[in-house]
């Protein structure tokens, strides 16, 4: 806004000329109250009238510019020639007060890191997959959990969130891969059969304590012919054999009329697809062999000096062999030649 040139009370009492721009030297004084009105004494004193006219003309040099000091306005504009970016309206500075906002903006605090859902469920799966794994029957059940919880651990690592889960389900699925190649290596290794099923060997008791004939090694029998105990047959002699503490695969079988100690007398199998048990498989092989016996050797089984023995199947080779077969045994104390069918003794 310009201020146009005029006569303005400088604030000192007197009047001074704005050119528009800026104040000049040039003063004149307020002027003073209206005169009083002139009464008739005026004529009557011509005398008075002349000084107050002299009064009149040195109040009008005294009204003449002076050198006084120049009165400073309480604002000034630029002076003529200036650029018009001094024109420009300048920002109102307003002074800082006490809990004032900062200058700038402040960044915001670094959000902090969830916990990854999916590399958690990673890690359970992986962890039950160990478990899983190390059960030979579902064994295959914890490889898949296995695949999936490292596959899920993997993508876990590349999404927002902790990384932990990740990195301890990564851990698992290979803990629980080695795991699971070594339960599987155990596994094949102990259901490996070199000769054919292994079966449990089952004594009836006797109470007709006699003299027992020497063990002899299968190599040392005089043509003797090694059968698996699935293919025994009724009137298979076998002579006595030290087994020890190994597995029963299979049996030297040797004419009858050649010294031996047992004869298989009677086979039968086990009914149903699904294995019963070693109990009630051990419970069925006592009683029908025990049942036959009277029918072969002639005699009740209570009055006879010869005993029986079985063998079953068990579990395993009932699943890998399909073996549902039970032998009955009948033996002697003594090596006896010939058949013991109907030796009534």
């Amino acid at each position: 806004m310009t201020i146009p040139a005029g006569w303005y009370d400088d604030g000192s009492g007197r009047r001074r000329w704005w050119d528009g721009l800026q104040w000049t030297e040039h003063l004149v004084e307020a002027p003073a109250p209206a005169p009083a009105p002139a009464d008739s004494t005026a004529s009557a004193h011509p005398v008075d009238a002349a000084q107050s006219a002299d009064a009149a003309a040195a109040a009008a040099v005294a009204s003449t510019p002076s050198d006084a000091a120049p009165f400073a306005p309480p604002f000034e504009l630029p002076a003529p020639g200036a650029s018009a970016a001094q024109f420009a309206e300048q920002p109102t500075v307003y002074p800082g007060y006490s809990g004032s906002a900062p200058p700038y903006a402040t960044a915001p605090a670094p959000a902090k890191k969830g916990l990854s859902v999916l590399g958690l469920v990673g890690l359970i799966v992986a962890v039950v997959g160990i478990v899983v794994s190390c059960i030979p029957p579902i064994a295959v059940g914890g490889w898949v959990l296995l695949g999936l919880g490292f596959a899920l651990s993997i993508v876990s690592l590349f999404l927002r969130g902790a990384k932990w889960p990740g990195f301890l389900g990564l851990g698992a699925s290979g803990l629980g891969a080695i795991l699971a190649v070594a339960v599987a290596l155990i596994s094949f290794t102990g259901s490996a059969d070199p000769s054919g099923p292994v079966a449990e060997e089952s004594t009836a008791p006797s109470d007709a304590p006699s003299a027992e004939p020497t063990p002899v090694d299968p190599a040392d029998v005089d043509g003797a012919v090694m059968k698996g105990l699935i293919e025994l047959t009724v009137g298979d002699c076998i002579p006595l054999i030290d087994y020890g503490d190994k597995g029963v695969y299979e049996v030297p079988v040797v004419p009858c009329d050649q010294p031996h100690t047992d004869e298989v007398y009677f086979v039968f199998d086990v009914e149903g697809p699904e294995f019963p048990g070693d109990k009630a498989v051990d419970v069925e092989a006592q009683t029908r062999c025990r049942a036959e016996f009277e029918t072969f050797v002639g005699i009740p089984y209570a009055d006879s000096v010869l005993d029986f023995y079985y063998y079953v199947p068990t579990k395993r080779s009932w699943t890998l062999d399909d073996d549902h077969a039970i032998q009955c045994i009948v033996y002697s104390e003594e090596d006896v030649t010939g058949t013991l069918a109907g030796a009534a003794q």
